[in-house]
């Protein structure tokens, strides 16, 4: 809960988030939130969960650690948000049908 804070804080600091609503998902990866804008503009916020029992093999399956052998899930969980919010950013900036990525709390 404490990287979700912060993250907020930060989303707030930047004027992306003004308002937070309730829990619309949970997966095996993240929690989905709505949250407004400062215009009152409904958006969603996805809050990643790397370190979840149920997919604990992430470090197996993906590079973001490099060679690593020890490595928290807090910062397992940043870099996952940081990448997919570039990834998204990139799409959408070139026509893909994803939805407009509005800001990432880890940057």
């Amino acid at each position: 809960m404490g990287y979700d804070y912060l993250a907020l804080k930060s989303l707030t600091l930047r004027g992306s988030v003004a308002g937070f609503g309730n829990q619309i998902g949970v997966g095996k990866e993240s929690n989905i939130c709505t949250v407004g804008d400062e215009e009152g503009n409904p958006l969603c916020l996805k809050l990643h969960r790397l370190g979840r029992v149920c997919f604990r093999n992430v470090k197996e399956k993906r590079d973001y650690h490099g060679k690593r052998h020890k490595m928290s899930w807090l910062y397992l969980s940043r870099i996952s948000a940081t990448r997919e919010y570039a990834y998204m950013k990139a799409l959408y900036d070139r026509g893909f049908p994803v939805p407009r990525p509005v800001d990432c709390g880890t940057a």
